[in-house]
């Protein structure tokens, strides 16, 4: 697969926004891909699509994952975290309209559309899939910043540290707290969700440092109680990176494309 670097003048964003992509080496124009949206987590940028790129290349020679475009963009952390802020950036919709159209523009119309993400990335990969389901033909989330409570006051501060603390004073921008969370987005949108039957993966190590595994735990029993399937994966041992990370990358890679394929032969 080629990668291919950029930016592009965003009007979301309010400024150039930098993106990474992957293609396939023979693509031509006129073939139509499936777009896989790679969302990358905080403190980091559309490099992250570099160090993946082993995985979705090693799968994609073995049948596990289809012919696609894999795109990710640059999304800041302070200031940025997947949300619309109503006096700066809109980077929720950045992620959900303005970039996808800007690529199908190039190398679409695409056939179906996924989402996958890691960390921040997992929130906002989550966070859009849960409030446009029949968009989607799958999200994986590996580690995601989630939280085990679903209002601003019910997170113990444990839970609260540095970035993630951030991320959780920022959610209360815009339409809110609950508004902006996972958990609530999964509320009030169960009916459309169960309908779609969104395939969804929710994986985080059971040793997260930042005791993301309490906020994946809570979530799979949100899921659970309002009676959406979903794959829940607890990895005993694993940390938020580590030696374990590149293997749940590559089976959160294979999942999104088992779904793509799916798609593909119906």
């Amino acid at each position: 697969m080629n990668l291919i670097s950029g930016n592009f003048p965003s009007t979301a964003a309010g400024d150039d926004v930098g993106y990474r992509i992957l293609l396939p080496a023979d693509w031509e124009a006129g073939e139509r891909l499936p777009l896989v949206l790679h969302l990358h987590g905080a403190m980091s940028s559309s490099a992250s699509l570099e160090l993946a790129r082993p995985f979705y290349e090693d799968l994609h020679r073995r049948g596990a994952f289809p012919r696609a475009l894999v795109a990710c963009p640059s999304t800041p952390t302070a200031g940025g975290f997947y949300l619309d802020w109503p006096d700066g950036a809109s980077w929720g919709t950045l992620i959900a309209q303005e970039f996808p159209a800007r690529l199908a523009a190039a190398y679409g119309p695409f056939t179906a559309t996924a989402l996958i993400g890691a960390s921040m990335g997992g929130y906002g990969a989550l966070k859009l899939a849960f409030a446009d389901p029949e968009r989607f033909a799958a999200v994986a989330a590996i580690s995601p910043a989630v939280f085990p409570g679903e209002t601003q006051h019910d997170v113990p501060p444990a839970n609260l540290p540095s970035v993630l603390g951030d991320l959780h004073r920022a959610m209360t921008t815009g339409p809110g707290y609950v508004a902006n969370s996972v958990h609530g987005r999964a509320r009030a949108n169960a009916g459309r969700i169960r309908a779609a039957a969104l395939p969804i993966l929710v994986d985080c190590g059971a040793a997260d440092e930042f005791l993301l595994h309490e906020g994946a735990a809570y979530l799979h029993g949100v899921l659970a109680e309002l009676g959406i399937a979903h794959d829940y994966r607890l990895v005993e041992g694993a940390g938020h990176l580590g030696p374990q990370a590149g293997e749940r990358t590559r089976d959160a890679i294979a999942f999104v494309g088992a779904a793509l394929a799916s798609v593909r032969q119906a």
